[in-house]
């Protein structure tokens, strides 16, 4: 049987923060027990996120790149336990968050001791079939699994509404939370409904048996939105399969010369000997894709091309972009959708990839470019500080295009420092391999299991 989610990442909020809100937020993030809130490094996301994930994966944030077995994972496991995993439409398996999800399903199939099944429905998302089996077909296959399974996964926060459902039917209910979206972040009639639609149930997180986040700058971010329990909240960092460098020549320049024969060839993509730049992900406003356009018009380089892959989520920044560059004399490409395997010739063609986002939970394809050894210039958020710490080149005021315009030159005009941030990146993303992720998740899991 297939279904249906909403299959889009938000959740719309607006907080102001007293030094009484600190403490107290402080205190919630300390019972979590993975940092202490005291100290100069109190706060800081990559500290946390390593203490974290040491604590899911069963060792020290040393030993993260080391193969960890069923066995070693989960002492005695011996359950056979049904996950049902509720998507959202089968178009958003190429979202990031589709993606996450799907990952670590398939990722925890192949422990022997866990039954996950995965429901989605094949119809377009702004559809009148998305939304009947949305909020009428999901609730009810939720009522008939609840009881015979051990856990139900909600793939985003946008199907919280199921979390009482669930519980009524006395079932047991996992949310993976992504992020918060905030003010300003969502312009359009189309994005801010959908944040509204996501505040409405923000309410019903905290009734989860567990939430998992992808990132310490998550969990910070709900623990100061939500009453949520902080022990009922779990960081489990997005998994990666290395697919993301299909090529393998002998230099990076021979790999860049090689996927953009490929791309030409498949998809009739002319780079040439542009030096590329790549962004990969939906046209949303939060993205701040605008900012990078208005860099590039301020460089008026003419040995530039930026490419963009990903749908145009929000008409109104899409156009806006591409009237820019043509005004500019900019050279640009949009692809609205690739295949996985192009997607790797994508990543693999670029010189730089850029991401100016504003807000992520995680933020997946800067780790997919490190995999695919090409050097990050991204926005200085908590959520990348906390995946890369000092593995990109950050821009500290991501709303400026002066800041992005010196940052693309600097790397650009300096090709120690791109190889010095090639190999950096290459490192970080080791620890985000799907075994080693799902080693974590697989101990939560049976640990709320039998809770």
């Amino acid at each position: 049987m297939v279904f249906n989610g909403f299959g889009r990442r938000s959740c719309g909020t607006s907080v102001t923060r007293t030094p009484t809100d600190t403490r107290r937020l402080n205190e919630r993030w300390s019972a979590i027990g993975h940092c202490s809130p005291s100290g100069p490094n109190a706060l800081s996301p990559r500290g946390i996120s390593m203490k974290f994930f040491s604590m899911l994966s069963g060792r020290e944030a040393t030993d993260r790149h080391k193969p960890v077995s069923q066995e070693s994972a989960v002492p005695n496991a011996t359950d056979n336990a049904r996950i049902v995993w509720f998507m959202g439409p089968r178009t958003s398996s190429l979202t990031g968050v589709g993606q996450h999800s799907l990952a670590l399903a398939g990722a925890l199939s192949k422990y022997t001791n866990f039954n996950v099944e995965t429901v989605d429905i094949d119809a377009q998302p702004r559809s009148f079939k998305r939304y009947w089996y949305q909020f009428v077909m999901y609730p009810l296959h939720a009522i008939r699994v609840a009881r015979s399974c051990g856990m139900i996964i909600l793939y985003q926060e946008d199907l919280s509404y199921l979390i009482p459902i669930i519980h009524l039917a006395g079932g047991r209910v996992c949310l993976m939370f992504h992020h918060v979206q905030r003010p300003g972040h969502a312009r359009g009639t189309v994005e801010k409904l959908k944040a509204l639609y996501v505040q409405m149930f923000l309410p019903l997180a905290p009734k989860a048996d567990l939430v998992l986040v992808e990132c310490a700058a998550a969990a910070r971010d709900l623990l100061e939105v939500s009453p949520v329990k902080p022990e009922r909240v779990q960081i489990v960092p997005c998994p990666f399969e290395d697919k993301y460098a299909p090529l393998d020549a002998a230099t990076p320049r021979e790999t860049r010369a090689q996927a953009r024969a490929i791309l030409e060839q498949r998809l009739g993509l002319q780079i040439g000997d542009a030096l590329m730049l790549l962004n990969v992900g939906s046209d949303e406003t939060r993205k701040n894709n605008l900012t990078v356009f208005r860099a590039l018009a301020k460089l008026a380089r003419k040995d530039l091309m930026i490419v963009r892959v990903g749908k145009a989520f929000n008409a109104a920044n899409r156009m806006e972009c591409k009237t820019l560059a043509s005004t500019s004399g900019i050279r640009f490409h949009f692809a609205d959708s690739v295949s996985e395997e192009d997607l790797g010739y994508f990543y693999q063609a670029a010189d730089i990839y850029v991401s100016a986002t504003l807000n992520e939970g995680f933020g997946r394809t800067v780790i997919e470019a490190q995999m695919a050894g090409t050097p990050v210039v991204a926005s200085d958020i908590p959520v990348f500080r906390g995946s890369m710490g000092d593995s990109f080149l950050a821009v500290a005021d991501p709303t400026n295009p002066d800041e992005w315009a010196t940052a693309i030159s600097s790397l650009a005009d300096n090709p120690s420092l791109m190889d010095e941030l090639r190999e950096r990146g290459k490192t970080n993303a080791l620890q985000y391999s799907s075994h080693v992720v799902c080693a974590g998740l697989h101990r939560t899991l049976l640990r709320a299991l039998r809770g």
